[in-house]
């Protein structure tokens, strides 16, 4: 199987697919696409907080919404106008940030710079056209931006700073959305299956900051702030099997489909994928899928709860199948370039999946 060809319609699918989600971007941007709850209610806590207000003064209409975003965005009004400009930006730059995140990462887990990007150009679609919307004003692109730079520390130093400075990511990160609780834990549980004394120096650098923030944040930021941030949030968790179906049916095995069976295949290895510092990755992904699956049940939208995991699952989907290829390409018979070739035709398909799940 010849590579050439499927390595230069993987560039150009790249190339589209960044070019059409910038498109989007720039249509929400400059208010072609009308605001939810959520962006309304962070464009008011921005404002509460550039004037020296409690910003969880009064309850926001039952949304559930952490702190960082809105504080984001009332620096962001400093220097923009107080319109959707400033919230937007912010999900529009954590996007693009988290996507050459997810470049650099499966670069450097595979050493192809054709996988990397091609894993990015993913990222991105999944988090525009499978909806028709980009950079909405919401705080998980800025929560998984958050989240794939803590994991990124702890996979490659392996020094207990690292752990630290893990932690305060993911701390911030757990006050701009509460799925990144389900990350942390992922962490948590992959350092005390690989490195247990970073293990304790992450989980308790973890807590203290999350038990501290929290304490500060309900004294601090009005006496509303424990029901819009968290009691929300948990009062909107209602058990829904159709939903919960649509999302690991229709979405992880069809959507996603391609990552998804690959990281399933990866089970099957000598080397268990959860196992070593390139582990952090599968741990994660278990976490994008309790977080996705908790989005689903709390009114979420399945195929906008594959925002949440779809670029966790491009790193995992990505190294989970070249991992599976070059094993098998060690059997009698098998090349490495007829592998290569292998994991970059699976990701063309799984840019045709992506796809037609927007047209459905």
């Amino acid at each position: 199987m010849s590579r050439t060809p499927i390595r230069i319609l993987l560039w150009s699918a790249s190339g589209v697919a960044l070019v059409a989600w910038l498109a989007l971007a720039w249509r929400a941007l400059t208010g072609g696409v009308p605001a939810d709850p959520v962006e309304t209610a962070a464009l008011d806590m921005a404002a509460r907080f550039a004037h020296g207000r409690p910003p969880y003064a009064e309850a926001h209409g039952g949304v559930s919404l952490m702190p960082v975003l809105p504080l984001l965005t009332s620096w962001l009004q400093a220097f923009l106008d107080d319109g959707v400009w400033a919230p937007r930006l912010a999900s529009l730059l954590s996007t693009l940030f988290t996507a050459a995140a997810v470049a650099s990462i499966v670069r450097n887990e595979t050493q192809s710079h054709t996988l990397g990007i091609t894993a990015a150009a993913l990222a991105l679609t999944s988090q525009g056209l499978v909806t028709g919307t980009a950079a909405f004003a919401r705080p998980e692109p800025l929560m998984l931006l958050l989240v794939v730079a803590g994991a990124h520390v702890v996979r490659w130093s392996p020094r207990w700073t690292s752990a630290v400075c893990a932690a305060l990511v993911m701390a911030i990160a757990c006050f701009t959305h509460p799925a990144a609780l389900a990350f942390a834990l992922a962490v948590l549980l992959h350092l005390a299956v690989h490195d247990r004394r970073r293990a304790l120096t992450f989980g308790f650098a973890l807590t203290a900051l999350v038990a501290a923030g929290h304490v500060w944040s309900s004294r601090a930021l009005g006496p509303w702030y424990n029901d819009a941030a968290w009691d929300a949030g948990l009062r909107a968790l209602r058990f829904a099997p159709t939903a919960l179906v649509h999302f690991t049916g229709g979405e992880l095995l069809g959507t996603l489909g391609v990552f998804t069976l690959a990281t399933v295949l990866s089970f099957a290895l000598p080397v268990r994928p959860w196992r070593g510092a390139v582990g952090v990755w599968t741990w994660l992904a278990f976490a994008a899928l309790v977080s996705g699956v908790l989005a689903t049940q709390a009114g979420l939208p399945p195929a906008e709860a594959v925002r949440i995991a779809a670029p966790v699952a491009a790193i995992v989907g990505t190294v989970s199948a070249q991992r599976v290829t070059q094993h098998l390409s060690t059997w009698p018979g098998g090349t490495r370039l007829g592998g290569h070739a292998v994991v970059l035709t699976a990701l063309a398909l799984q840019f045709v999946t992506l796809l037609s799940g927007g047209l459905r």
